[in-house]
């Protein structure tokens, strides 16, 4: 009988080791995925930086196609 209690209490010593073991898993676990979830939110806010940036070099672009059409067309008056 002693040798049952004995064997019952390492058991439960060994569930509440591994039970630690695993709490401490999943809050690495946890850590990992806030710091991921940062890294995907940074990375989000960057691509609309770069979509804006490439939004404005567009428009600044066409009005400087524009200026040059208009340049061209006053240069025809010089012309030979």
């Amino acid at each position: 009988m002693a040798s049952k209690i004995t064997s019952i209490s390492n058991n439960l010593e060994e569930i509440s080791t591994n039970s630690n073991e695993m709490n401490h898993l999943v809050e690495e676990i946890a850590s990992i995925s806030e710091e991921s979830a940062a890294g995907v939110e940074e990375a989000s806010a960057s691509a609309e930086q770069t979509s804006n940036s490439m939004e404005e070099i567009a428009r600044s672009t066409e009005e400087l196609t524009k200026i040059a059409e208009e340049l061209n067309k006053e240069l025809q008056v010089f012309k030979l």
